[in-house]
């Protein structure tokens, strides 16, 4: 047996077996990689190639800074007490217009950071005490939770599976993160009205009295989404100085115009919890990019091109895509993210060339249904954690998740197969 084969089966072993042992807590997901690079190194008799180690992270580097930059402007908007107004103002005074409201209020993190993660944290418990107001089930709000931000990870601007599928593509794709404002809406948009619509019942009962407070504090978020869709959808022909410094813009006039003032020790405080928010899904990205860049350099990812290109016959490889995108799934349900995520890569990377956005943006698909469907260490386990309402199993919210995350598998699948002749979606 070549030894390629003996590293790749060392390293994705020793990242399942940290995952089984920590229930596939996401704390540990970085370290998991992180130590599986480190021994992929150094079997390979290469020593510890921190070169290899630390060049890897900075492929993400560009595509992960406004994102980090996103999660300190949610957090000055929530400790300034923005956050909780706009809560207020997505009520509608119909069931329907309160379902399509909150599942925006859970989806707008994910939007901006990428990270289903951001969503449960800042918008989880407030829709959560709104469902049980309304005599929802505990199990029926953690899986419209779930649901809220998984598809919010999965909506443009930003969407961490499809910048980690960018990667695969990014030795030829001139600018990986770039054009993928509206595939990402034609991928989850679909799934997201028809959620909103099904999960009106939920919100039955007396119209909410919350008190609709002054709109002014929303200014700052107002002018940032703005920005953001023109950057997305007009990004071509006016430049808006990109979405790290939209972000920026949106940090400042979220500072300048909070519903109560906060001493320069309190707003530090808060830029630094910003940071901290993001930090362990970030790092699991990064140490992913180093478990990408060592499977590289050992020659794993060479030995999977040696397999998979004379197949190719220099068309794009839809079978090996869709085979690649089935296993990611399926290994997702009993181990999440991290494996599914690096899967990807390797089925984008050898189409790389003959690939477009819209393609990429099908693969991704695979790494976000596996994370909200996966049994432990997904969406739903972050959910129960952040609510503390560890009594509710899974199986009792499997049933919501299955229709959003069928029809985002669905459209993924799509867009793979002719997503040549789907490029006019590309901005």
């Amino acid at each position: 047996m070549r030894e390629e084969y003996l590293l790749a089966l060392l390293m994705l072993g020793l990242v399942a077996v940290v995952e089984i042992c920590t229930r596939n807590h996401p704390k540990w997901w970085a370290p998991a990689l992180l130590l599986a690079a480190l021994a992929g190194s150094l079997v390979a008799g290469m020593g510890l190639r921190f070169r290899e180690i630390v060049e890897g992270p900075f492929g993400f580097l560009d595509a992960l800074l406004p994102c980090v930059v996103a999660m300190i402007f949610l957090r000055v908007l929530k400790d300034g007490g923005a956050w909780d107004r706009l809560f207020a103002r997505l009520q509608g005074k119909s069931p329907l217009l309160t379902s399509f409201g909150m599942l925006l209020f859970l989806a707008l993190p994910g939007m901006l950071t990428g990270f289903a993660a951001a969503s449960v944290l800042m918008s989880a418990k407030p829709v959560y005490e709104l469902l049980m107001k309304k005599g929802a089930s505990k199990a029926k709000a953690v899986g419209f939770i779930a649901v809220g931000a998984f598809l919010g990870m999965m909506l443009p601007p930003n969407c961490a599976p499809a910048i980690v599928a960018s990667n695969g593509a990014g030795s030829v794709l001139p600018t990986p993160y770039v054009g993928f404002f509206l595939p990402l809406l034609v991928l989850s948009g679909p799934a997201f009205l028809l959620f909103g619509l099904l999960s009106a019942p939920l919100f039955k009962g007396p119209a909410s009295d919350a008190e609709k407070e002054k709109l002014l504090p929303l200014l700052p978020l107002a002018i940032v989404l703005a920005l953001v869709l023109v950057d997305g959808l007009l990004g071509s022909y006016v430049y808006v100085g990109g979405q790290a410094l939209i972000f920026l813009v949106g940090v400042v006039l979220a500072f300048l115009l909070p519903t109560e003032r906060r001493g320069p020790k309190a707003a530090f405080d808060t830029l630094i919890q910003g940071v901290t928010d993001i930090a362990v899904p970030v790092a699991a990205v990064f140490s992913l990019g180093s478990f990408i860049e060592v499977s590289s350099m050992n020659g794993i990812r060479g030995i999977f091109s040696y397999h998979i290109l004379p197949w190719t016959n220099g068309d794009p490889t839809y079978g090996v895509l869709l085979v690649l995108m089935a296993i990611s799934v399926v290994l997702g349900f009993f181990l999440s993210a991290p494996l599914p995520a690096f899967l990807i890569t390797y089925a984008v990377f050898p189409i790389g060339w003959l690939a477009n956005t819209v393609i990429v943006t099908g693969c991704a698909a695979a790494v976000g249904v596996a994370l909200l469907i996966a049994c432990r260490g997904g969406v739903i386990s972050r959910v129960k954690e952040e609510l503390g309402v560890e009594d509710v199993s899974y199986g009792q919210t499997v049933e919501q998740l299955l229709l959003p995350a069928l029809l985002v598998l669905i459209m993924g699948i799509v867009m793979v197969v002719f997503g040549d002749k789907m490029t006019g979606i590309i901005l």
